[in-house]
């Protein structure tokens, strides 16, 4: 297995370890450094990234200060592809296959940003290759493009081509985007691409299992054959025991506001908004820090608002009327499994694509925004705690997600291709 350094993408890949190797299969893991402990915890191998391209994500901004001097979105997106993403496949490519030459390799998985297995996708001699898709399904079909518009397909005339979709500034980072993919993988050993790396990734791989169904994504009738939508992760043990943050018999709507793990620097961005706007309304207020220090934020905390560094989302989103979040596709695919209905504040990373995708499935409100006032915050919880049709619409996400197993659909594809 192999997964970008970060929560976001190494966790669903240790949640599918730890379920494989249960069954009997030896797991081992690629990553960061940062993670060895909980993939030997999870009883996986390890295998840690080359110190070069072993980027701590929590400091990202001292790795990569072009990247975090501009603001969140398509520049921004544009540049992390670029350095992040594309720059480091040479290496991360030797490392691969060196360790698949170092050991038995039945099968490989790796999550959808890792695009140091593109060289290899190009290779006759490879193992099978699965692609878990961790973020939304970024794959350019004929009436979608990835880090397009955001416009859902269903509302697009048909005469439309997603060629026509995407906007000239767009389209030129796309393109300087795209020329880094090739140069890494020229560098490599390999080929330019003949088709988006999104896409190279997606269709190159024997399998791609997306973690979600197409109740939260879009419908499309021209998806590699290999894609399989299994439906999102679960924890699989029991709700952590955590401290009573309110009186058992406070009845008051609970909204839960997180900023994840990844863009969580500035809690001024989303958290602290939310703390103000909420603070008069009939409701309690439960915000996490992703791991950031909380003290700044107890010196000035409304009286229905409760801080913590991390909370078990598996105890709390079960109580929840609402989840706002800067828009991880993890903590929307955790609030819609459990029906709660979303507000979307996020522009950087995949967020802008993923909120798309919460609003055309009816389950919330995008702000448009990273930086959203406490007056768009105030607005947008009340409508939605006013509405029903967001908790409904949520509800027949969640439904849908019901009749999935991630988990078992996984190992019974790994069984088919191993057997």
């Amino acid at each position: 297995m192999a997964a970008v350094a970060t929560p976001g993408h190494v966790y669903p890949m240790l949640a599918i370890a730890r379920h494989l190797i249960a069954q009997g299969h030896q797991v081992r893991v690629m990553t960061g450094a940062l993670f060895r402990e909980r993939a030997e915890a999870a009883g996986a191998n390890f295998v840690p990234f080359d110190a070069q391209v072993d980027f701590d994500y929590r400091h990202l901004e001292e790795h990569f200060p072009a990247r975090a001097a501009l603001p969140p979105g398509n520049a921004q997106m544009a540049l992390a592809l670029k350095d992040f993403f594309a720059a480091p496949i040479p290496l991360l490519d030797r490392q691969l296959r060196a360790a698949i030459a170092a050991e038995q390799t039945d099968l490989l998985m790796v999550e959808n940003c890792f695009y140091g297995v593109l060289p290899l996708l190009q290779s006759a001699e490879r193992p099978p290759v699965f692609g878990i898709g961790v973020t939304p399904l970024s794959y350019s079909s004929r009436d979608a493009i990835f880090y397009g518009p955001r416009i859902p397909p269903a509302l697009l005339p048909q005469a439309l081509t997603r060629e026509q979709l995407v906007d000239e500034e767009t389209r030129v980072l796309l393109d300087e985007v795209q020329q880094s993919f090739d140069a890494a993988l020229v560098q490599a050993g390999g080929q330019a691409l003949d088709r988006p790396f999104t896409d190279a990734l997606i269709g190159g791989c024997e399998r791609f299992l997306q973690l979600a169904t197409t109740a939260l994504e879009y419908e499309r009738d021209d998806l590699p054959s290999g894609v399989r939508f299994v439906g999102p992760l679960r924890s699989g043990g029991q709700p952590a025991a955590e401290e009573t943050l309110w009186e058992v018999d406070d009845r008051r709507p609970l909204v839960i506001v997180s900023q994840g793990t990844l863009a969580n620097v500035d809690l001024h961005q989303l958290i602290v908004p939310t703390l103000q706007a909420l603070a008069h309304l009939p409701v309690r207020v439960l915000a996490t820090t992703g791991g950031r220090a909380t003290e700044g934020l107890m010196e000035a905390l409304p009286g229905n608002a409760r801080v913590r560094e991390f909370i078990s989302f598996e105890r709390w989103l079960p109580q929840a009327a609402l989840l706002i979040t800067n828009g991880g596709y993890g903590s929307i695919n955790y609030a819609l499994d459990s029906g709660v209905p979303l507000i979307v504040a996020g522009t950087g990373e995949d967020k802008l694509e993923a909120a798309a995708r919460v609003v055309a499935a009816g389950c919330g409100i995008s702000l448009h925004t990273s930086t959203p006032s406490a007056e768009q915050i105030l607005a947008a919880a009340t409508r939605i705690l006013q509405q029903p049709i967001y908790r409904q619409r949520a509800a027949l996400v969640s439904e849908d997600y019901a009749r999935h197993d991630a988990l078992t659909a996984i190992a019974n594809e790994v069984a088919a291709i191993t057997a």
